[in-house]
């Protein structure tokens, strides 16, 4: 077989005094080939990784076998976690529609309770003669029932 020369890489290419050459048989040559395949090979599936992404209110399957092998009741009180904080939330988002149903209707009879109240003033002091300050009363309704209009629409923008 024929053989072929290769630089000793351990040696300083700068010198070239120094430079030593190895002969090699091509057997020998395939081998050593062979040799840094596999070490490259080894390398590069030793550096693949798994990931695996989850997201719940419960942990993984596996993961929940892996908790029930250090404590048997682990997977059924995060069941029982999970179940609480769901049925907390549920109860807070209730009580949210609510506040904001009740707030609303707020936002309605509370301008329009004074508007009518102050016609209903108006009204009796237009009675009396008083026809200045029935005139105040009625601006003042005026003045309320617009603002309310013109904030109803603003939220709505």
């Amino acid at each position: 077989m024929p053989s072929k020369d290769i630089l000793d890489k351990n040696q300083s290419s700068n010198d070239s005094t120094d430079n030593k050459r190895i002969t090699l048989t091509e057997t020998e040559l395939h081998n050593l080939f062979d040799e840094l395949q596999e070490e490259i090979h080894t390398d590069i599936l030793q550096t693949i990784q798994h990931s695996e992404k989850f997201s719940g209110p419960v942990p993984h399957p596996d993961h929940m076998k892996q908790y029930k092998n250090i404590d048997k009741t682990l997977p059924h009180r995060f069941t029982k976690m999970a179940e609480e904080n769901l049925a907390h939330k549920q109860s807070m988002e209730k009580l949210l529609t609510r506040g904001e149903l009740f707030m609303g209707f707020l936002g309605w009879a509370t301008p329009t309770g004074i508007s009518f109240y102050s016609i209903y003033i108006a009204s009796i002091l237009i009675q009396d003669g008083k026809s200045i300050e029935a005139l105040v009363s009625l601006i003042t309704a005026l003045g309320i029932l617009g603002g309310a209009f013109y904030m109803k629409n603003k939220k709505s923008q």
